[in-house]
């Protein structure tokens, strides 16, 4: 992912839409961590976990497979400097690793709102900070400055090899849900093309005519956004609409659009409206999440730690974080207090 699409990612986020409080939901996107401590099986993710890639299983912390560590392994253990980036499910990402680590004992202090990759990324390399929660893709791409990998699995070595290397940090394992550019279109609209994948667009219409997209307008011209729906889809039919970031949806429901370019993280995609094609060629790349930790703080924490922000991760479904996002940035709440409900909901104090 580009710096462009760094910038953009941020103004989405901060781009605040009024929805109302769906308490069941959210507490039922709480999937609780398991008591197996088996490590991820390299088969298919278990039922009612997100379905990623099979080639990114072996690196996932999938629901029900990490087992939150008992006690206070952290007690006395020196304390660890945490930062989160500059947008309102960072912000949600931060304090649920933090308050997770503080829940086991851990001495954790919390620096929130640093700034985009290359920031943080810089605060990481002179110590101001020892770990923050990462998109991988952005490591690879926007840190790295290396061509994005074909494969979520791909993504993952990249990155972690990046930053055993040249960082002296390491990668956790990656949550079950990635935050990348996904088309949505009505679910209606859906139903009746036959719509679930993108390329599935180029058959609609007279002589596959008859789409518009939305979108901010550098997606545009990006070999992850149209340009490369046109070459890797051949979606010549597809017309764009350059649209102001946050309000897509809103183009959908006007008539305006009938795709447009989201983030599989909306919490609008929660309201059973849209219908998010999937992109089987993985052009948009991938945008898992995972912890990137200083290697002396893991070894001076205590297999426990790593284990901890495992079990977080592996919290992290799909539903679940869109429904941190629909309380934060749907409903204006606190991030650290909707952290503290959805890790209490999954009995991080047991």
């Amino acid at each position: 992912m580009s710096t462009t699409t760094t910038g953009r990612r941020r103004l989405r986020r901060l781009s605040l839409v009024g929805a109302t409080a769906a308490a069941a939901l959210f507490l039922a996107a709480c999937g609780g961590g398991g008591s197996s401590s088996a490590p991820p099986p390299s088969g298919a993710a278990p039922a009612g976990a997100d379905q990623v890639p099979a080639d990114a299983v072996s690196v996932t912390a999938q629901t029900g497979q990490v087992q939150l560590p008992a006690g206070k392994p952290g007690a006395g253990k020196p304390t660890i400097i945490i930062g989160d980036k500059n947008f309102p499910e960072e912000f949600v990402l931060g304090q649920l690793y933090a308050q997770a680590l503080q829940a086991k004992g851990y001495t954790v202090e919390l620096k929130p709102n640093i700034g985009g990759s290359e920031l943080i990324d810089t605060a990481l390399s002179s110590n101001q900070i020892q770990m923050y929660p990462e998109y991988l893709g952005e490591i690879v791409t926007s840190v790295a400055k290396q061509p994005a990998p074909t494969t979520a699995s791909g993504t993952y070595n990249a990155a972690k090899q990046f930053e055993e290397s040249q960082r002296q940090s390491t990668v956790l394992l990656q949550t079950p849900f990635q935050d990348v550019d996904t088309i949505v279109v009505p679910a209606a609209y859906a139903q009746q093309h036959q719509l679930a994948a993108v390329p599935d667009l180029g058959k609609v219409g007279p002589g596959g005519q008859g789409v518009t997209l939305a979108g901010q307008i550098e997606f545009k011209t990006r070999a992850t956004g149209l340009v490369g729906m046109q070459q890797q889809y051949g979606l010549t039919n597809v017309a764009f609409l350059s649209t102001p970031a946050g309000s897509q949806y809103q183009a959908l429901d006007q008539g305006a659009a009938q795709a447009a370019d989201a983030f599989s993280t909306d919490y609008q995609l929660l309201s059973g409206k849209y219908t998010s094609l999937t992109d089987p060629k993985g052009i948009f790349g991938f945008q898992y999440v995972a912890p990137v930790v200083k290697q002396s703080v893991v070894q001076a924490e205590g297999p426990e730690f790593s284990q901890t922000l495992n079990w977080v991760s592996s919290l992290l479904s799909t539903k679940a974080i869109q429904a941190l996002n629909q309380q934060v940035q749907g409903n204006g709440a606190d991030p650290a207090a909707v952290s503290a409900q959805f890790l209490q909901a999954n009995g991080v104090n047991k």
